[in-house]
């Protein structure tokens, strides 16, 4: 099975999970009670719909000029000049992200960490390049 095969199996397996971001934004609030203060107000549940959207965007930046287009834009949001998001901040969010598969999908071992950590890659680059 290819890289992203396996990637898509294990989101597909995350999203059966109900809890899956409410998992994730749980483990990146317990990172730092500045991530926390960052959702004050915020509704949770549009964000969380907003969220599903931009992971698959991110994921989608190796392989689509519009994707990359738009996790710029998201990064240029994120940034210095907007949220204050540092590469720091990236690492910890994407470390949360991977604990929160780890849990929900049940098949998770290292070969579908790689596939999640290869599928965002070049998302990921182009927000820390951007934000940094």
């Amino acid at each position: 099975m290819d890289i992203i095969q396996l990637f898509n199996d294990s989101y597909d397996r995350c999203n059966r999970n109900d809890e899956f971001l409410d998992i994730f934004y749980t483990k990146f609030f317990e990172k730092g009670k500045r991530f926390k203060q960052m959702f004050d107000g915020v509704d949770m549940e549009k964000q969380t719909t907003m969220m599903k959207a931009s992971l698959l965007i991110i994921m989608l930046a190796s392989t689509s000029a519009s994707a990359r287009a738009n996790v710029k834009k998201y990064a240029l949001r994120h940034g210095k000049d907007g949220l204050g998001i540092s590469e720091d901040d990236l690492s910890i969010w994407f470390t949360c992200l991977l604990e929160a598969v780890a849990i929900c999908d049940p098949k998770f071992d290292e070969r579908i960490d790689e596939a999640w950590r290869h599928c965002f890659a070049d998302g990921l680059q182009i927000m820390r390049e951007e934000c940094g």
